[in-house]
C-alpha cells in the first residue's frame, strides 16, 4: 500500500476532477478511522526511526488541518442542523453563553488555555500536591496531551458545567487509549448523541448515554 501522503495526494487530485461522491468519502473516511485507532492501540513511542517518526507527525499535522476544514464546510449544511440550532437557543443560559470546545491542534488548544500545564492544572482543580495530578492520570481518571515533551492536561475536568465524577467516570471507561483519543472523543458530535460532543451531552445530564457511547469507542463489550 502506497504512503499515507501519496494516498491523500492522489486522492486530493482524483476528486479534482470528478464531482465527489459524498457517500463514497464518508466510508473511505470512516474506513481510515478504524484504521487509526487499530495503529493507536499497538504503536508506542519512541519511533525506532527518527526520520519517520517526524514525517507522520507532520501528515497528522495536515489531516487535523483538512479535518477541522471539511468540518466546517459541513457542520451547517447537515439535515437537522437548523432545527437543532433552533432548539439550542431555548437551552440554558451557562450552556447557550458558553463557546463550543473544539477539536484543534494541540498548539491552538494551549494557546486558548483549554490545555494546560500541570502546575496551572492542579490549581484549577484545587488540589493541594502534584502528586494528584499524577495519580488522576495514572488512574484513567484524567488524561494529559503532550507537546515537545511537555505534558498538557484538558481545563475542562474543572469547568463547572460537568460533574467531575462523570468526566472522571467516561475517562475512566477510555482506558489505556492515547490522550489525543481519548481528546478526539470527547470534543467531537456524536449521532449517537443527537449531533451533540460528549461534553455537551454531559453538561446535558445524558452521563448513561455518553457512558454507552464510550465503550463502543474503545471497544469494549457491552453486558448482556
Amino acid at each position: 500500500m502506497p504512503p499515507l501522503a501519496t494516498r491523500s495526494a492522489t486522492t486530493a487530485r482524483s476528486t479534482s476532477k470528478a464531482k465527489v461522491d459524498l457517500t463514497a468519502f464518508a466510508v473511505t473516511v470512516r474506513k481510515f478511522s478504524r484504521e487509526m485507532s487499530d495503529m493507536c492501540r499497538v504503536v508506542r513511542a519512541p519511533f525506532p526511526n527518527e526520520e519517520d517518526a517526524k514525517l507522520l507527525v507532520r501528515t497528522i499535522d495536515e489531516l487535523e488541518r483538512k479535518a477541522l476544514h471539511l468540518r466546517g464546510l459541513f457542520s451547517g449544511t447537515l439535515p437537522g442542523s437548523a432545527h437543532r440550532t433552533s432548539n439550542n437557543k431555548s437551552a440554558s443560559n451557562s450552556a447557550s453563553t458558553r463557546p463550543r470546545l473544539i477539536f484543534d491542534t494541540i498548539e491552538e488548544m494551549v494557546g486558548k488555555g483549554q490545555l494546560v500545564e500541570p502546575v496551572k492544572f492542579q490549581e484549577l482543580m484545587g488540589w493541594k500536591t502534584r502528586q494528584a495530578v499524577w495519580k488522576a492520570a495514572t488512574d484513567n481518571r484524567m488524561f494529559y496531551m503532550e507537546l515537545q515533551s511537555e505534558r498538557y492536561f484538558p481545563a475542562f475536568y474543572a469547568d463547572p458545567a460537568y460533574q467531575r465524577s462523570h468526566l472522571e467516570a467516561v475517562t475512566k471507561i477510555l482506558g489505556d487509549l492515547p490522550g489525543g483519543s481519548k481528546l478526539q472523543f470527547f470534543l467531537t458530535r456524536k449521532g449517537s448523541l443527537d449531533g451533540k460532543t460528549p461534553l455537551e451531552a454531559l453538561a446535558a445530564g445524558d452521563l448513561a448515554k455518553v457512558k454507552s457511547v464510550a465503550m463502543a469507542f474503545a471497544e469494549i463489550p457491552m453486558k448482556a
